[in-house]
């Protein structure tokens, strides 16, 4: 048996789980230069635009607040929406509430005259 001092004491112990506890919390995504140039639509407004894709986002485990997840949730689908190429979305599904799933949204993305 050897007598070689325990490297993982509380204090490791703690900091490991504070870590862990940071990497499933989260704050909102930051959103993206193109991102900040999506705007939201209604459904009733789609019929000049140009479809271009549907999108979809998925949240982590935990949110300081609903609406922080929600931020979240809209921020993803805006940054996925430029990615696209689009200019507006149009939300089709958006649950923050879900028991034990993730938060999630899914919309349609378009193209729109300015």
């Amino acid at each position: 048996m050897s007598s070689y001092p325990n490297p993982y004491g509380p204090a490791t112990r703690i900091g490991v789980g504070l870590f862990v506890l940071l990497l499933i919390t989260s704050c909102a995504a930051p959103i993206t230069e193109e991102g900040m140039q999506v705007r939201e639509i209604q459904h009733v407004v789609t019929e000049s635009c140009k479809f271009v894709g549907m999108v979809e986002a998925e949240g982590v485990i935990f949110y300081s607040s609903k609406p922080e997840a929600k931020r979240d949730m809209l921020n993803k689908v805006r940054n996925e929406t430029a990615r696209l190429g689009g200019n507006a979305y149009a939300i089709t599904t958006i649950e923050i509430e879900r028991g034990f799933s993730l938060p999630y949204a899914q919309a349609d993305a378009y193209i729109c005259a300015a």
